[in-house]
């Protein structure tokens, strides 16, 4: 892709206002001919944010020309091919005599030719099915969807996910049979909501194999665990593994009313970074996808970047051969407008990285009617 860059400087004899920049979305290249811009929106808001009016049009009435001396307007474009065929670029057109514009537009043109490569974007999808592996109506992604929450268990709250009554019901029927319960897990949202307190002994958090080892039964042989809703089922296990080999008659919540929600998406997320060179993070940090690449990234010493608008990107923030990209914005605007951007700064290639866990169909015993 290096090879076909081309950074040129032409003249043309449109009209630029000064104090004015025309941010090309399109214009005809005198030799390759149409050229199309993607991330002509990301150019007109760093102008907009330099104190420049930008003006976005189209120049491909406007004929650009290498040579031509008394041209009110001077065009700074960088163009490439692209894979499939045609030519994509950006280009920045300022008034010949206003020099604050002439400098800003050619520093931006420099500042994006030097990143313009091909790219590949790894996009991280939260599960979107329920636990018996039927989508609900209407559910969206965790970390697209328009909600002002999310359960206990990380599934986003339009979603109706039993993991948080099942612990309920379990912890309850536990303590009421006069067992000791430890509630095995951890959770970054917070304790779980647990419903009223149970007339047996409080339960005891056990949220690492640390605390496996050091925790301290009164009657090994009345021991059960409770799984706190929202967390990593790989980490449960670790510290049931744990609690097996210390106390052997240990019983428990059965595994099919675990949630998987943050299991998949800690693995989806962990596939991704470790590939990728930069995380870009749309949206509210509070939405559990955000949250687990925000952590992964920061154990991995990868580059983080918080996209508050997609027009807010820079440069350096895609300076990256793989890109994986965490969207917690309404619907999922934020990764479909910064996908559009990323698609004219070089050839990219968008993947989406999911994993969806859920009891297998055929396998799922079915209860008999009664007679």
């Amino acid at each position: 892709m290096n090879r076909s860059v081309l950074s040129e400087v032409f003249r043309a004899t449109l009209r630029v206002p000064p104090g004015t920049l025309t941010v090309a979305t399109s214009f005809t290249h005198p030799a390759r001919g149409r050229v199309d811009c993607p991330a002509h929106g990301l150019l007109a808001a760093l102008t907009r944010n330099s104190g420049l009016a930008p003006r976005s049009r189209a120049l491909s009435a406007a004929r650009l020309h290498e040579h031509l001396p008394d041209a009110a307007t001077t065009v700074f474009a960088v163009t490439y091919e692209r894979p499939e065929g045609g030519h994509h670029g950006l280009a920045l057109a300022a008034d010949a005599k206003d020099s604050a514009a002439l400098a800003f537009a050619g520093r931006q043109i420099d500042s994006f030719r030097a990143v313009l490569r091909t790219r590949r974007l790894l996009y991280v999808m939260a599960p979107t099915t329920n636990a018996d592996g039927r989508a609900p109506a209407g559910s969206v992604p965790a970390q697209t969807a328009a909600v002002p929450s999310w359960e206990s268990c990380g599934c986003p709250a339009t979603r109706a996910c039993p993991a948080t009554r099942n612990a309920n019901s379990a912890l309850h029927r536990f303590t009421g049979r006069g067992d000791e319960v430890v509630v095995v897990g951890s959770q970054a949202a917070g304790p779980p909501p647990w419903e009223a307190r149970t007339s047996g002994a409080a339960p005891v958090a056990v949220r690492s194999r640390q605390e496996a080892e050091s925790v301290a039964i009164g009657d090994p042989d009345r021991l059960a665990f409770v799984v706190t809703p929202g967390s990593v089922v790989s980490e449960v296990a670790a510290i049931l593994k744990v609690l097996r080999r210390r106390y052997p008659r240990l019983r428990g919540q059965h595994p099919s009313e675990w949630c998987y929600t943050m299991e998949d998406l800690h693995t989806a997320v962990a596939a991704a970074l470790s590939q990728s060179d930069t995380l870009l993070v749309a949206g509210r940090r509070s939405a559990p996808a955000v949250r687990t690449a925000v952590s992964q990234a920061a154990e991995a010493k990868l580059r983080v970047h918080d996209v508050t608008t997609p027009t807010s990107l820079r440069p350096q923030d895609i300076d990256a051969a793989t890109i994986t990209l965490v969207d917690a914005t309404p619907d999922g605007r934020g990764r479909r407008e910064i996908g559009r951007i990323m698609n004219g700064l070089g050839p990219a290639s968008h993947i989406r990285r999911e994993v969806r866990s859920y009891p297998e169909p055929l396998l799922v015993p079915r209860s008999t009617p009664a007679r």
